[in-house]
């Protein structure tokens, strides 16, 4: 029997590029198969790259780009456990955010791909048609962030191989744009090696430009190791707790400060210069006089180390959610105010109408510079922030010299974003060539060298802490 008058091409074709968008949607965040990045996308690319009317063209990019999008954006149903709405609000309020930003993010992604029907006729090459296409499909990535309604630049190609620091260090040029784009071209051009005739010419291009990419990846590591030798270095720790979701917020912060005091304590290493406490360690507006701060404030100054902690902030009548610096004297820094908030999680859509109180995002550039304690410069990312590169970006070109990322992922219950959120942790130390320091509330804390490298990580849900040794870049 002939499968192929039974099944129409077109249709075995689209089911497949919609397999191959579930694969590569996977592969941002469970699956560790860095290498297959490279070929993971090459169906996507191919059919595009060959499409000339604008229907097939359309079709092509949701069969593959709406089980990504669907499949990367599923955390998204969690946050009705934490809305504070009824739940027959709450859920089907999930629900609609979930297919809302997956459309929002096809959308955006389609802006820059629209231009390429139109500018193909004036190529006269069919590799400058490749390239054109994978720049196109970049830009789609970069406007996610860039957009100024509900940027959210959650999923990217680059996401696939950050477990493997030599196909990570391209960004260091540029950003994380440059990776995902050679990932793109790399992907596009073994498409052409299964299908062109000119397969030779094809292959000699890929190979040079992966040869490219692995050797300036290992000149990189190289260079980066160097600074160690450099540059002053300090101990730190980074503490998480074991609460989840409501079980976090309903907890009394004198029990959460007296609970991460326990931690402290029963990881502690004598010489650590740096602690760092997840986001909302203490949920509690700041006041030096209550006994939660002061409780903080000791631990720092009979422990002679800098302490990062996360609390709310209350200033002319907007809360904030913030993270303070305590030096060895145990006096706490002025704080720094968080960005960007979790859509529907911290702030309420419409919250006026339905009379409920809402966390601010901080546009004040006083409040949103690197903690200063202790000599130390440090740069400040709040949970949803770390996806943001421009926004992390800033605080390395405010002189931080080492970054710390305080984040509370219990929200994102059983789902996989919780491994895709800390791998955007990977990409920002790689980026500004820094260490990264992650606390999260239950998970993932972990210490990132500036090439990528997980030196020490605690994936699991249960009290504990990381501790290394790390520097300071730029002192």
């Amino acid at each position: 029997m002939n499968i192929s008058k039974i099944i129409d091409p077109k249709i075995s074709r689209r089911a497949f590029l919609a397999l191959t968008g579930i694969v590569s949607a996977l592969m941002q965040s469970i699956l560790n198969l860095p290498w297959l990045a490279f070929f993971i996308f090459a169906p996507m690319v191919h059919c595009l790259s060959v499409c000339h009317e604008k229907r097939a063209f359309r079709l092509d990019f949701l069969c593959f780009f709406v089980p990504y999008y669907l499949f990367q954006l599923t955390f998204m149903l969690t946050i009705w456990k934490i809305c504070p709405l009824p739940s027959f609000a709450s859920i089907p309020l999930a629900t609609l955010a979930w297919l809302g930003l997956t459309l929002w993010e096809c959308i955006l992604m389609y802006l820059p791909l629209s231009l390429f029907l139109p500018l193909r006729p004036h190529l006269k090459h069919r590799l400058s048609e490749i390239v054109l296409l994978c720049l196109l499909l970049t830009a789609g990535e970069w406007l996610q962030e860039k957009v100024p309604i509900l940027a959210f630049p959650w999923s990217a190609a680059w996401l696939s191989v950050t477990s493997s620091p030599l196909l990570l260090q391209s960004a260091t040029l540029i950003s994380c744009r440059l990776t995902s784009f050679i990932i793109f071209l790399l992907n596009g051009l073994h498409g052409e090696i299964y299908t062109s005739k000119k397969r030779f010419a094809y292959t000699a291009f890929a190979l040079l430009l992966q040869g490219a990419n692995l050797s300036y990846g290992l000149y990189s590591i190289n260079l980066d190791k160097k600074l160690d030798k450099i540059y002053p270095q300090i101990d730190v720790i980074c503490a998480q707790d074991s609460l989840e979701g409501r079980e976090k917020s309903h907890r009394k912060a004198l029990d959460s400060a007296r609970s991460y005091l326990s931690i402290m304590e029963s990881c502690w290493r004598w010489g650590t210069d740096l602690v760092l406490l997840p986001e909302t360690a203490v949920s509690k507006d700041y006041d030096e006089q209550l006994k939660e701060f002061s409780l903080i404030s000791d631990f720092a100054a009979t422990h002679g180390c800098t302490l990062v902690t996360g609390s709310f902030y209350l200033e002319n009548g907007k809360d904030y959610n913030a993270l303070f610096a305590y030096d060895k004297n145990g006096i706490a820094s002025s704080p720094y105010l968080k960005q960007v908030l979790v859509p529907f999680g911290e702030k309420t859509p419409f919250a006026g109408i339905f009379h409920l109180d809402t966390m601010s995002e901080c546009a004040d550039e006083r409040r949103t510079k690197p903690l200063a304690s202790d000599g130390m410069t440090i740069g400040s990312v709040i949970c949803i922030e770390s996806i943001f590169p421009s926004l992390v970006s800033r605080q390395k070109e405010q002189g931080a010299q080492i970054i710390c990322v305080s984040t509370n992922d219990s929200w994102f219950g059983k789902s996989s974003a919780r491994e895709q959120h800390y791998r955007h942790c990977i990409m920002r130390a790689v980026e500004n060539r820094r260490y990264v320091l992650r606390a999260g509330n239950c998970g993932i804390s972990a210490i990132i060298s500036p090439t990528g490298e997980q030196l020490s990580v605690k994936s699991d849900k249960s009290k504990g802490a990381v501790w290394g040794k790390v520097t300071l870049i730029g002192r």
